[in-house]
């Protein structure tokens, strides 16, 4: 069975978005449950950040990612598939690293 190099490429890009999704789960499980009475603990904090901030900045580079795909192949030389997908993915990286650097600072 051969998959051809345009779904794999979609699959590759909808698979760093997975990824990143994981992530951000990861990160949001990992910071402490516990906040001072009446108010909302960090973890609840994130929460609500990721899905008002977050899912629709994802959502956006998955729209973004979306156009690159179609554009990509007719202007690039590469075929490969993983390469074609992560360069579609490249908007959500981004994204990712500009919110590591401000979470992270």
């Amino acid at each position: 069975m051969r998959v051809d190099s345009g779904r794999s490429a979609y699959l590759v890009m909808l698979g760093w978005h997975g990824l990143m999704v994981v992530a951000y789960l990861v990160l949001v499980y990992q910071v402490s449950g516990t906040g001072e009475l009446g108010d909302n603990s960090p973890r609840e904090d994130m929460l609500v950040f990721g899905a008002y901030v977050i899912a629709p900045a994802l959502v956006a580079t998955l729209l973004v990612g979306l156009l690159l795909l179609r554009w990509l192949p007719a202007r690039s030389r590469t075929s490969s598939a993983v390469v074609l997908g992560t360069a579609a993915a490249s908007p959500a990286l981004l994204l990712a690293a500009a919110v590591a650097g401000l979470v992270l600072r």
